[in-house]
């Protein structure tokens, strides 16, 4: 089993923990530094823990003046400007990271100090960079879309055999929007299951709802990508979430994450003090000593310490302290008698 909790610069990501947000501004920064600023600030603003980038090279991913080269070249981070994007995260409060596309991008990464790395559904069945990656020994973050569990058991033996359990999966499908009937919470399960790792959400859905249900299926990551604008030129504007969705996206996972609570039932304080629920009072002045018969136990509302299940285990027996009538019994004012 790979590791249950993991830390990022300090911040602990597992199942125990509120939910690790990372705003994924990817090539939606347009090559201008100015927006890539605007949009870690923002992404801090709304209470995302990490604001992520790309970091690829056309040239190594397409052939030369071919439309999908043009394409990527087009929207491809300066890697000239890792050092500004690293401080601006710094000064925001939020964790800088990035998905590196190839071993030079990652190195360059790493020289920037990155805390954790990204790794993006296309390059999970890349051994090669995988490896480069976990041999760093920090958090790796796994995109597994397009992938089969095959895919996934391989990326995970790879950080294995690079001496690295800091593993998180994400559940991820390649499509950009995804229709909710593929996105598949499910899968989650499984990975922890067979992984026992902390597990997460790769969110290419255009609402909130299937993050929301992620929490509360044990997502411990959520990934969304953000724009400044969805009607701005560029191939991931289209489907990204603008500030003030992801304001309200934060807030909502947050709040889901809350509502999960605790796996005791218990009474609530608030429904002890104020409830239909009945409780046991003295029926009449008790004096110290005195021993508890049927007749001095009253059952009415609100429930207070002693609830009206308790009524028997009362009867026959002595108080520590006078009791005024009206007065809720106590199990510290009590001298239980074994029946």
């Amino acid at each position: 089993m790979l590791k249950q909790t993991v830390s990022i610069a300090g911040k602990e990501v597992g199942a125990s923990n509120p939910p690790y947000v990372i705003a994924e501004i990817g090539s939606n920064h347009d090559q201008s530094k100015d927006k890539a600023f605007r949009m870690i600030d923002l992404a801090a603003e709304a209470g995302a823990h990490a604001a992520k980038f790309q970091l690829f090279q056309a040239d190594k991913m397409y052939p030369a003046e071919t439309k999908m080269h043009d394409i990527f070249r087009s929207i491809q981070l300066d890697s000239g400007w890792l050092t500004d994007l690293a401080a601006r995260c710094d000064e925001a409060g939020i964790h800088f990271m990035a998905s590196p596309f190839d071993e030079q991008s990652a190195d360059k990464l790493e020289a920037a100090g990155v805390p954790a790395y990204k790794v993006a559904s296309s390059e999970t069945a890349k051994p090669g960079l995988l490896s480069h990656i976990a041999s760093f020994g920090k958090p790796v973050i796994i995109s597994t879309g397009m992938c089969d569990l095959v895919d996934i058991h391989d990326a995970v033996q790879i950080c294995r055999r690079a001496g690295n359990e800091n593993v998180i999966l994400l559940q991820c499908g390649a499509m950009y929007p995804i229709p909710p009937e593929h996105v598949h919470l499910r899968v989650m399960d499984t990975f922890a299951s067979l992984y026992g790792c902390p597990v997460g959400f790769s969110d290419h859905t255009t609402g909130m709802a299937a993050a929301v249900a992620a929490v509360g299926r044990g997502a411990s990551v959520i990934e969304k990508h953000i724009t400044l604008d969805r009607n701005s030129d560029g191939p991931d504007h289209f489907f990204a979430m603008q500030p003030e969705e992801l304001v309200t996206y934060v807030a909502m996972i947050n709040e889901a994450h809350t509502c999960l609570g605790s796996a005791e039932k218990c009474m609530l304080p608030w429904e002890r003090a104020k409830s239909r629920r009945e409780g046991l009072y003295a029926a009449r002045d008790i004096r110290k000593g005195e021993v508890l018969q049927p007749a001095d136990i009253l059952i009415q509302r609100p429930a207070g310490d002693i609830r009206k299940r308790h009524f028997l285990t009362l009867v026959g027996s002595s108080v520590r302290k006078d009791i005024a009538q009206g007065e809720g019994f106590s199990w510290e004012g009590l001298n239980i008698t074994d029946s």
